[in-house]
């Protein structure tokens, strides 16, 4: 799991203050616009003591960025020594002592100030939700890319709420019960596309998703401990392969496999490796044959409620 035992716990008081959210960030190579995300979240957390923000450090160094937290009454800091990739938010997760886990990532800003209020609420008045996800928001063009939107239909209005069985793995926020009986995001994925997956165990698990609007998280895309594009599309596309082969009905495997790859190889005009990422998937099943789990009639009935298409 890493090396935990750098862990600040400043300021925690669980049986006199229950605390009610935990925000989680997983930082790797980005500390300037780091900084400006705390900075943002301290003013989200402004004047409420049921707050704690926990930083996971991916850092394979020797710099001590707990300094960074000053401004937050409860927080903790995890110093892992490795980059355990986007499955380090298992760990913050792990350690997290609010009702709601909120999950933002390094380079995105969380809005709107009242963004807790506004999670809270959503949950409220969706008691059966596991998640609320938050709109994304690409800060350089102010529009939601398409690949962000949680949901296959690309039609759905943006600016509206509803009920959904995708969501975004920035700006999230999810029930702590719910994650406890879920359990913990998969580790197979150093990046890209995890967010399917748990989605998948979510609603198979007979959690609800749903998308709130009124809450948006601007992200910037910092280049900071970025891996090349063309590896990281090759990535997804493995990713997505693994995720398919792992959760989807054998009826509807092969469009899926066929068509997503088709997509990506068109996305990037040709320019990605699908021979590569094929093998790599191969590989993956040969060594985790019995890790094949489709989901049942009351997953693929929330699915199309919800007015998607099981074989995307």
């Amino acid at each position: 799991m890493g090396d935990l035992s750098h862990i600040d716990r400043t300021a925690i008081q669980h049986e006199a203050e229950p605390l009610e959210f935990s925000i989680v960030t997983v930082t790797y190579k980005r500390d300037n616009i780091l900084q400006r995300s705390i900075r943002q979240l301290a003013q989200v957390a402004a004047g409420r003591t049921d707050v704690e923000y926990i930083l996971v450090d991916n850092n394979p160094d020797e710099v001590d960025r707990s300094p960074m937290l000053a401004s937050f009454t409860h927080h903790q800091y995890l110093k892992l020594g490795i980059n355990k990739g986007v499955s380090a938010r298992n760990d913050g997760a792990a350690v997290a002592t609010g009702r709601f886990i909120v999950f933002v990532d390094d380079d995105a800003l969380l809005n709107p100030p009242d963004a807790l209020s506004r999670y809270r609420q959503s949950f409220a008045d969706h008691p059966d939700a596991a998640i609320v996800t938050a709109r994304h928001i690409d800060a350089k063009t102010g529009r939601t890319p398409r690949e962000a939107f949680p949901h296959t239909d690309k039609s759905l209005p943006q600016d509206r709420p509803f009920k959904t069985f995708r969501f975004q793995g920035n700006g999230f926020a999810m029930r702590r019960d719910a994650f406890a009986a879920i359990g913990r995001m998969s580790d197979d994925y150093f990046y890209g596309l995890e967010e399917i997956d748990y989605a998948y165990r979510v609603i198979e698990a007979g959690f609800e998703i749903i998308y709130q609007p009124d809450i948006w998280i601007d992200e910037y895309n910092d280049p900071g401990g970025r891996l090349p594009t063309r590896t990281v599309e090759e990535m997804r596309l493995t990713n997505k392969m693994i995720i398919s082969w792992k959760y989807m009905p054998l009826a509807y495997l092969p469009i899926n496999l066929l068509g997503f790859s088709l997509y990506v190889f068109i996305l990037n005009k040709g320019r990605i490796n699908v021979a590569r990422s094929l093998w790599q998937f191969v590989g993956w099943v040969h060594q985790n044959r019995g890790r094949r789990s489709p989901i049942g009639d009351g997953a693929i009935s929330y699915i199309r409620a919800c007015g998607g298409q099981v074989w995307k």
